[in-house]
């Protein structure tokens, strides 16, 4: 080829790239200045967007969480300027958008951004969608709090550049492409894979390791350093290793990371979770010693990583292209939610991590929880509606009623073909089918099952059970497998809260949980706690408790717990005249008998065919 020639082709080859690269997102964010518990961000501006009026908008909803956030609100000063560094006319439209006028020469945008845990709201923010500022200690980071984008240039590259100290280390699934000692260069293929890369910046304390042709990573920030990376992948490690062999060791990732927060105070919601991204999972957990937190850990990150499947590969329309700012949800939040639900727990007793007697309780949990849902809303309507006010406060019914759903039908699918077809080898069937960039519409996705399967029968479960009202029939569904199901069985069992989940708790104008129902206490809350009327809780094993961490604090006490463990609660009990006096309350974790609502029992003795097919369930199988 013609030297000259060659030398034009890569002389404009160069030039080409370099446009490609001006019609890029470039922000920058400086971690190393934090004022009044802000951050300040600035943006040069994609050379696409140059023209009369652009709109700047940031997300009311993300992936994954099913209310409206408005993340705008917490953007103050927004300001907009032209390549001479001259203020353009910026309006509000509203929360989460902004009208930038004669906009043809913009160049650059600034804001400064609000820690949403720390902003005054009338109802917290779910954290683990949120961002948290500790100046010098950690940075909490979800991109949608943080990076705006342009009326339809969702799809442009990102380029993130984060100004941090120095011994601050990244942990996201971005990739870096740059930086130095003291900072970081990440890429994102559009705004969608940004949303999808949570990022937590701190002192690093992580492990990395293998899993199949995947690379594992644990990072922690524990404040206190109760505990650690190394133990939480200890607990961690065993799960994953079983999921992957649940999975038939074929992991549709290359990389995933558990980012995990830990907090000794609570959070603004009182409550605790993660949330879910394909190549990561944002925790926010009380702080406590893995021996206390690890089983909880393990059944968060079991379903978390279960999202890698659903809805990464499997995945309706309305996910696949989400609208930031007016959602439109799939009616299938069934499978995203209620299927990845019941396979965490259904993993753990196949490859021996929870007993089959422990799998039994999880599901009497399931259905008792389900029960304090409202009766007769259809799961399909409940998911497609989910962000309506009628609809919103049921939607979480998805994790009980959704699991129960998918186990049933699991079990339809294994008795329909006889042991040889499962609900993992469906999700492998149609992850195989449209993976990752091939979005099924909602209509189909019943028919293309029943195609895959060969099994037209199945169209009056999806018809009863997800479209419709009917309740299910769990001894219909678990009597060919040796279970039986009470409604109601006396059982001898520990009671850990004793009866305070009944309702037997309220609270008075000073915040404080007091005893105000004793009769609704079961022997272990009466006699073994020797709770009172009047009694005020202060503590719970040394755990200050408020209506802000009596959540977490009870959620985390009654995981992993024994017979004969301790439970010391700290009360102010009242006299007669109205003085109160401290003292604690000490006893051990004990069975007590008890009439029990929901309850599934293992049947002792089972017919051969029951026999087969309960090990067909619940017994590891080469997939």
């Amino acid at each position: 080829m013609n030297k000259l020639f060659t030398a034009l082709l890569l002389f404009f080859g160069s030039l080409s790239l370099m446009a490609q690269d001006d019609d890029i997102y470039k922000y920058e964010v400086d971690l190393n200045e934090v004022i009044a518990d802000q951050v300040k961000v600035s943006l040069q501006v994609p050379s696409s967007v140059q023209k009369d009026e652009v709109t700047f908008y940031f997300p009311r909803i993300i992936p994954g969480t099913y209310e409206i956030h408005d993340y705008g609100q917490f953007i103050n000063n927004l300001e907009a300027f032209d390549s001479r560094g001259k203020k353009l006319k910026v309006n509000r439209i509203d929360k989460n958008t902004w009208k930038i006028k004669k906009a043809k020469r913009l160049e650059k945008i600034t804001y400064l951004v609000e820690d949403i845990w720390d902003a005054k709201l009338k109802e917290p923010l779910f954290e683990p969608a949120c961002t948290n500022f500790e100046a010098g200690k950690v940075f909490f980071i979800n991109n949608n709090g943080l990076f705006g984008f342009f009326e339809g240039k969702e799809k442009l590259k990102f380029e993130l550049t984060f100004n941090r100290p120095n011994d601050f280390y990244a942990s996201t699934s971005l990739r870096r492409i740059g930086g130095d000692f003291d900072t970081d260069i990440f890429r994102a293929s559009d705004y969608g894979d940004l949303v999808d890369a949570p990022i937590l910046y701190s002192n690093p304390d992580t492990v990395n390791f293998k899993l199949g042709y995947g690379d594992i990573q644990i990072s922690v920030y524990s404040p206190n350093k109760k505990a650690t990376a190394k133990d939480i992948a200890d607990k961690i490690r065993p799960m994953l290793e079983a999921q992957n062999k649940y999975l038939g060791n074929m992991l549709p990732v290359d990389r995933y990371h558990f980012l995990i927060y830990l907090s000794p105070n609570g959070y603004p919601s009182g409550s605790i979770g993660a949330l879910e991204h394909p190549r990561s999972s944002m925790f926010c957990l009380a702080e406590e010693k893995v021996d206390r937190i690890g089983e909880l850990v393990v059944n968060i990150a079991s379903h978390e990583f279960f999202h890698i499947v659903t809805p990464l590969y499997i995945q309706s329309e309305e996910i696949y292209n989400f609208n930031y700012m007016n959602p439109k949800m799939s009616k299938h939040l069934w499978l995203y939610e209620g299927v990845v639900e019941y396979m965490a727990h259904h993993m753990q007793c196949q490859y021996g991590l929870k007993t089959q007697e422990e799998f039994m309780d999880k599901l009497c949990e399931k259905v008792q929880t389900s029960t304090r849902y409202k009766a007769g809303i259809p799961l399909a309507e409940m998911s497609k509606k989910c962000l309506e006010k009628s609809f919103n406060s049921q939607y979480n019914n998805i994790y009980y009623k959704g699991a129960l759903t998918a186990m049933c039908f699991d079990l339809e699918l294994i008795r329909l073909s006889e042991g040889q077809y499962d609900l993992t080898m469906l999700l492998r069937d149609l992850s195989a089918y449209y993976g990752q960039d091939n979005p099924f519409q909602d209509v189909e996705l019943y028919d293309k099952i029943i195609e895959i399967t060969g099994f037209p029968q199945l169209q009056k479960f999806f018809d009863k059970y997800v479209e419709g009202t009917e309740m299910l029939d769990y001894n219909k569904f678990l009597e060919p497998y040796g279970v039986e199901y009470f409604k109601e069985a006396p059982v001898l069992e520990m009671s850990p809260l004793g009866g305070l989940e009944n309702g037997a708790l309220r609270t008075d104008t000073l915040g404080r949980f007091y005893m105000a129902k004793a009769e609704k206490l079961d022997e272990f809350g009466s006699k073994y706690m020797g709770l009172k009327n009047g009694d005020v809780i202060l503590s719970w094993n040394d755990k200050s408790f408020t209506p802000k961490t009596a959540s977490a604090i009870l959620f985390t006490y009654m995981q992993g717990l024994k017979v004969g463990d301790p439970l010391a609660i700290r009360i102010l009990r009242p006299d007669g005249e109205g003085n109160y006096k401290e003292m604690t309350l000490e006893t051990e974790i004990a069975k007590i008998k008890m009439m029990k609502k929901h309850v599934f029992k293992i049947k002792e003795k089972m017919r051969e065919e029951q026999e087969k097919r309960f090990k067909r369930w619940l017994e590891p199988q080469i997939k």
